[in-house]
């Protein structure tokens, strides 16, 4: 069965509050697990997750606001904390108050400020593969990063993007693997991948760290060239997150790339 094939099962789901709609992906029953995705993707990239993980946990997998068919956010330059609080609407709505949070690259941003605004929620954070923000570089690199991937999508469209993007995003770029990231791709709108190109260039992931935090939990693709693993030791390294994990041969995406490996660490905290 393709990866196509698998994520056909796990409707695309959802759900209104404070007058927006948020959409996302769910399966299984348990403890909540919540799977946040980076720039270039969707919940529907989760889906080596939604299908093994479910048989431990409630997963849910959501797609960041502009993302699917999820409303943008209502503020015009958001922060990881906009984002945040996004979904803790999200949760809130499903009746969730207790969950594992983890966030990918981008996601792991936005995991982080919602750990940091609403820490009594979250059990554990998993921050993977992390885009770690360029708030405090140069104005120019700031631009620069902003303006990137909105004139990459508005040149190539999602499948150019995809076809130009998908096989650096994974060290083993099977046929099986490519298609599912494109299938994601066109769930990319330009508005939302907008938005989130504003916070990698003017948010970071350090604001919203610190070392007194004792329940996160790092994961390093070690075949990552796009946040690579001596940048998030670095990370882990500035705040003292001692509970960090290397994937081999995982390249940026490595919870798809190395998928048995992703889940067993996050089986790890059940």
């Amino acid at each position: 069965m393709t990866l196509i094939d698998q994520l056909a099962k796990f409707d695309l789901k959802t759900i209104q509050f404070d007058s927006v709609q948020q959409s996302y992906r769910e399966a299984g029953a348990g403890k909540v697990l919540v799977l946040l995705h980076g720039i270039s993707s969707g919940s529907g990239s989760w889906v080596k997750q939604l299908q093994d993980l479910s048989h431990h946990f409630h997963v849910i997998a959501w797609d960041a606001p502009g993302y699917g068919q999820s409303d943008r956010l209502a503020v015009e330059h958001p922060n990881a904390k906009d984002y945040a609080r996004r979904l803790k609407g999200m949760l809130d709505g499903l009746g969730l108050s207790k969950v594992i949070l983890v966030g990918h690259s981008l996601g792991a941003m936005q995991a982080a400020a919602f750990n940091a605004l609403y820490p009594d929620v979250v059990e554990a954070l998993v921050i993977a593969n992390v885009a770690q923000g360029y708030k405090g570089f140069g104005t120019q690199k700031q631009q620069d990063v902003f303006e990137k991937r909105p004139k990459m999508l508005q040149s190539l469209g999602t499948s150019g993007m995809a076809q130009s993007r998908g096989p650096h995003l994974v060290a083993h770029a099977s046929a099986d693997v490519l298609e599912l990231i494109e299938v994601v791709m066109q769930n990319i709108h330009l508005d939302g991948f907008t938005d989130a190109s504003y916070l990698l260039a003017y948010d970071s992931i350090q604001s919203y760290l610190n070392p007194k935090q004792q329940n996160i939990y790092v994961v390093k693709g070690m075949a990552d060239g796009i946040t690579p693993p001596q940048d998030i030791q670095a990370l882990a390294d500035q705040f003292q997150l001692k509970k960090c994990y290397e994937i081999e041969e995982a390249g940026h995406l490595s919870y798809l790339d190395q998928a048995a490996q992703f889940n067993q660490i996050l089986l790890s905290l059940n």
